[in-house]
């Protein structure tokens, strides 16, 4: 269920109806006097790997096919066939010069990938796209903490959806230069946990393991959750604190969880006997509690969250383990953030 909480983002669809709508052709614009000069002649890239690239323009860029260089190598393992690997990039435009989308800031989160499988489900957004361009982009010639910087023009990159009125939208011609800087995280995830050490807080209801993993939340002595009593306020508990980082906003977080309302008979989704989930945290692409209440706690650990309606899903129910103006209950294992 959580997976549907994301804001709604302009589907793939409108990426692909051209019907004559055509980028501006930057590069092709006369009279203005500017230069231009080949890939990385025209531009400067400076920076350590997991910190945003400072990239300084001398002429504007022109480029054709895809070319790849490795900026910096990375001294950490050879990545493998299934491995899980994160990515920070950067992509700007060497017409414009203007960065169109970077993943090192607060506002977007990187991702991950897995070397030699494509993402599933269709893009929705043009970080979608730069994702599933680099998942073939990616192989097992590419070490650990490694910066690739990737250029060609805007069909070398986005194949038949250069002339799409999106990539107009982010002020990329159909037939400019572009530049992509891609870093190859070091980052390791953090085993699943097993642990039934941990005890709830009183307002939180008591967590339910089968074989050591969280299977459904107790909610007998808990609270109503009312206005009245006041136990409808968004709060988390940290019942096991990890030793890793803390998650950042703008950080791509991976965990584990399991959420369920208030006296619910069953959760009404979980992780835990699936793939551990990915999303970006603190960017909106999850429901408002969450992006609240993860920022800070620490990767490793295992906290319980209570969000009210005004931070989940509001008066809007979500088919019939969601009535509406719900208050939920999450337990969430943080294994990675980058």
């Amino acid at each position: 269920m959580l997976r549907r909480l994301r804001r709604p983002a302009a589907l793939v669809a409108p990426l692909l109806l051209l019907a004559g709508l055509l980028a501006a052709c930057g590069s092709e614009t006369p009279g203005n006097g500017l230069t231009f000069a080949d890939r990385l002649d025209a531009v400067s890239i400076s920076g350590d790997v997991g910190t945003a690239p400072k990239i300084e323009w001398k002429d504007r860029m022109e480029a054709g096919k895809l070319e790849t260089d490795t900026a910096i190598e990375g001294d950490g393992a050879a990545l493998a066939d299934g491995d899980t690997v994160f990515v920070n990039f950067a992509l700007a435009d060497g017409y414009t010069r203007k960065t169109a989308v970077d993943t090192f800031g607060e506002d977007t989160a990187g991702v991950r990938l897995t070397v030699g499988k494509a993402p599933e489900g269709d893009p929705q957004t043009l970080s979608d796209v730069i994702a599933a361009f680099l998942s073939d982009h990616i192989g097992t010639d590419v070490t650990r903490g490694s910066r690739l910087v990737m250029t060609g023009n805007t069909e070398a990159f986005f194949g038949e959806l250069a002339l799409s009125p999106a990539l107009a939208a982010d002020n990329i011609g159909n037939d400019d230069g572009l530049l992509l800087v891609a870093d190859i995280l070091d980052v390791e995830q953090q085993p699943r946990l097993k642990d039934e050490s941990q005890p709830s807080p009183s307002w939180a209801p008591k967590i339910v393991y089968t074989k050591g993993v969280p299977s459904a939340l107790d909610f007998q002595g808990v609270p109503e959750p009312t206005k009245e009593n006041k136990a409808d306020t968004l709060i988390a508990a940290t019942v096991k604190k990890g030793n890793g980082p803390e998650v950042q906003k703008g950080q791509l977080i991976v965990v584990d969880y399991l959420g369920q309302v208030y006296d619910g008979e069953k959760p009404f989704d979980q992780s835990f006997d699936a793939e551990p989930f990915a999303t970006g945290i603190g960017v909106g692409q999850v429901v408002a509690g969450w992006d609240k209440l993860l920022v800070g706690k620490t990767v490793g650990s295992r906290v319980l969250l209570r969000i009210p309606p005004e931070e989940g899903y509001g008066d809007q129910a979500q088919g019939e383990d969601i009535p509406a103006n719900s208050t939920l209950y999450f337990v969430v294992d943080i294994l990675a953030a980058a």
